[in-house]
């Protein structure tokens, strides 16, 4: 059975890029079963090893994180400012309104998960051995997440406002050059960081609980998500079924694209074309809106990752947070958005210090969810194009009625 999983992971390998929408996927898919798969036959010392190495890549990710978060946002904002200034208190506020609300629809969902008594408390705790890494390191934090998004926010405005547009572009050119070179980099290394938490997982006894009790949770992920979707097209069409489907039907090549590539950006141009065909008054307003919103407006994460992270604590035998405190937590995820990359699993990379300083979470939670959202990742991401596709059409709407009232 061993040889016939390392024969078919070999495959997964070999012709992952002949198919280069199911590559990715293919490749994390394979790391994440392989280091399932082939766990129990590696020595303590090589899985020690493996586990240090992915460590080592975590820590260097959080350390590499503030310079990538101020980064994005920058670009973002000066981008968006310089293109369309008059549109920028329309957009950020309608992105953060999405995001918080769905946020907090995620809560609701969870509450009514864990109270179906799918999820058994403390059911993580009960470790036989934990698996040690070989070696550790440890970066200075020179400055704080939410301090770069401040910033990134501060300045980006900033010289939107002082009007200094060569400069600006040449900034973000710069930026976006730096974080470009990090996600180059990064891609190639994260079946290391993948294998190293898995094995970890499993040596612990926690990853057979994502295949038992989480395939639940992201069931009911699939419902409420796409089903508040599915709820605000046929909305946004007027209850009328036909136009309903036709939105649908245009918005899903992109949707399929990024489900293949696991990446927004990478079916930003099918994207694009499904608003075009969408919107109702102004197609401008739709080559404008999803480029801007294709990084900060995440309806999956929004949905999947609290979802997943409230159903972990109480797993965990953790108490789930007061609606006070998981409004914190929402304030930061939702600002959190606008510096998360629209790569594989850039979602939860950027989330993870969030996740540990505001609702508690260990390194073995971190190492959980990261796996859980990777595995996920296709359906995810083909949920955040289906929400950025409405997005462009209620701001199409919304545009239009400010046009009409000025």
């Amino acid at each position: 059975i061993l040889r016939l999983c390392v024969a078919i992971l070999v495959c997964f390998y070999m012709f992952a890029g002949r198919i280069k929408h199911l590559a990715m996927p293919i490749i994390f898919l394979s790391s994440l079963l392989g280091a399932m798969l082939l766990e129990s036959i590696f020595s303590t010392t090589l899985k020690s090893f493996l586990y240090g190495t992915s460590c080592v890549i975590k820590e260097a990710l959080i350390f590499s994180l503030p310079i990538v978060i101020f980064s994005l946002v920058y670009s973002a904002v000066a981008r968006l400012g310089l293109n369309a200034l008059k549109f920028v208190l329309i957009i950020i506020p309608l992105v953060c309104c999405s995001n918080f609300l769905n946020t907090n629809l995620s809560y609701l969902s969870s509450l009514l998960f864990v109270n179906m008594g799918l999820i058994t408390i403390g059911e993580h705790q009960n470790s036989v051995s934990e698996l040690l890494p070989m070696f550790t390191c440890s970066l200075p934090k020179i400055i704080s997440n939410d301090i770069a998004l401040l910033l990134g926010f501060t300045v980006g405005f900033a010289s939107v406002l002082l009007k200094k547009e060569k400069l600006s572009n040449k900034i973000s050119a710069v930026l976006e050059a730096i974080t470009g070179h990090f996600f180059k980099w990064l891609v190639p290394i994260m079946p290391l960081f993948i294998i190293g938490t898995a094995i970890k997982l499993q040596h612990d006894g926690i990853l057979r609980v994502i295949l038992t009790k989480y395939l639940a949770v992201f069931g009911f992920f699939v419902i409420s998500a796409y089903g508040v979707l599915c709820l605000q097209y046929i909305l946004l069409a007027g209850l009328n079924l036909k136009k309903f489907v036709n939105s649908i039907k245009n918005v899903l090549p992109a949707v399929i694209t990024g489900f293949g590539s696991m990446s927004s950006a990478a079916a930003l141009p099918l994207s694009i074309k499904a608003a075009e065909n969408n919107v109702l008054y102004d197609k401008d307003s739709a080559r404008m809106i999803v480029p801007a919103t294709v990084n900060i407006h995440l309806v999956g994460d929004c949905f999947f990752i609290p979802m997943v992270a409230l159903t972990m604590m109480f797993s965990f035998g953790l108490e789930m947070p007061s609606i006070y405190n998981y409004s914190i937590f929402a304030l930061y995820f939702v600002l959190a958005k606008f510096a998360v990359a629209a790569i594989p699993g850039g979602g939860i990379l950027v989330m993870l210090p969030i996740l540990q300083t505001y609702l508690g979470f260990n390194d073995a939670m971190l190492g959980l969810i990261t796996a859980i959202y990777i595995l996920f990742d296709p359906v995810i991401t083909a949920c955040n194009i289906l929400g950025n596709g409405a997005m462009a059409m209620i701001f199409d709407r919304i545009v239009n009625k400010v046009r009409r009232n000025y």
